[in-house]
């Protein structure tokens, strides 16, 4: 006889990531994913080296039931990002981040990285002043 245990029957959670996903255009034919879930201040968060905004799938839950909305981004040639021919560096990761916050209307947000994207964050923050 199969007895099916009470952990079997819990309902399955909804991928955070299964919300609000689109894709920003950051300058002529280029085009980034962003993830935004949640509503409250925003937190931005940048992936690090060689990932992509997939990358925060536990983070986007937990920061969603906490009451934020959440934003993550694939930076240009990472995860279901555009991937020009052209320079890909902190500045022009950095250009990219402001974009999306101005087309995202954000002018207040926590930014937050891993890895190569703390560096980017940190840059971001000296390029922009905060």
């Amino acid at each position: 006889m199969f007895n099916h245990s009470a952990s079997a029957q819990a309902p399955r959670k909804t991928a955070a990531s299964a919300g609000r996903a689109e894709f920003i255009e950051v300058e002529s034919n280029v085009r980034l994913h962003v993830t935004d879930l949640g509503e409250g201040k925003p937190i931005i968060l940048i992936h690090g080296w060689p990932l992509n905004d997939a990358m925060y799938e536990y983070q986007y839950q937990y920061f969603v039931q906490k009451g934020f909305r959440v934003i993550g981004i694939s930076l240009r040639g990472f995860g279901k990002s555009d991937r020009p021919f052209g320079r890909y560096d902190f500045d022009v990761f950095s250009d990219d981040i402001k974009v999306v916050m101005e087309k995202l209307k954000i002018n207040d947000a926590v930014l937050g990285g891993f890895s190569m994207g703390g560096a980017v964050v940190l840059h971001y923050m000296d390029k922009y002043k905060g």
